[in-house]
């Protein structure tokens, strides 16, 4: 089988939602993925440290795909994490899959954050709710369930978690100590999550494919740019 026979209908996964997910003392999260059409990993790469600027993004692109041989136009689909997570991230990687898809003619799936942390989960921990981009003494919720089923809870505070009705709440170390701390009195398992781009094909399962203009990130919350420049433009 020629090079050329072997990566056609190459697929793309870029997971950037979060770049503080990584835990401390843990391999990094990888953060930009390649499968072959049969759907077997060809391979992955992390970001490394300060490279995830839109330049980042697209040499790493780059560089994975010329690590094996995968050309642009054997791209058939990307997929792209959308949140919630943090504003520049989230851009970056929407605007690259974006960028990629229409340039490319490749489709586009745009998966919710909190799919891609469920795929890490043990099935004994459903249902359970991810807590993204924490702020303050909130975080936003979705619950998730084992057979991949999701509800958007949106932003919630410790004493919310109890009528939720779940087993296991997944974060990073930004969630607020609150609701780490109602959520242990309630007996619930606190689980780090794990956003890695290796876990965006599987993350994807049942999700239409859309225009590349119709994409656009998921935000818990108006970024405080926006807030900040309204409170500006009002006084």
């Amino acid at each position: 089988m020629t090079d050329e026979q072997q990566h056609t209908g190459v697929t793309l996964g870029i997971e950037m939602s979060n770049p503080t997910s990584d835990a401390r003392d843990a391999e990094p999260a990888h953060a930009i993925a390649l499968w072959a059409q049969d759907k077997t990993l060809i391979g992955s790469i992390a970001m490394p440290k300060g490279t995830r600027g839109s330049d980042g993004v697209i040499a790493a692109v780059d560089a994975l795909c010329a690590q094996h041989d995968v050309r642009p136009t054997d791209l058939a689909c990307i997929i792209v994490s959308i949140g919630p997570g943090g504003y520049t991230a989230l851009r970056i990687a929407t605007t690259t899959a974006k960028m990629l898809a229409f340039s490319l003619g490749a489709q586009l799936i745009a998966v919710p954050t909190a799919r891609v942390a469920a795929c890490a989960v043990d099935a004994d921990s459903f249902p359970a709710i991810v807590g993204l981009a924490s702020k303050k003494q909130h975080t936003h919720a979705t619950r998730v369930h084992a057979d991949g089923t999701y509800e958007s809870i949106g932003i919630i505070e410790a004493q919310q978690l109890e009528a939720l009705g779940v087993r296991a709440l997944v974060a990073d170390d930004h969630l607020p100590q609150p609701l780490r701390d109602h959520a242990q009195q309630l007996g619930l398992s606190v689980l780090p999550i794990v956003l890695d781009a290796r876990n965006l094909l599987e993350a994807s399962t049942g999700i239409d494919p859309i225009q590349p203009e119709l994409l656009a990130p998921m935000y818990a919350r108006e970024p405080d740019a926006v807030t900040q420049w309204r409170a500006r433009s009002s006084g």
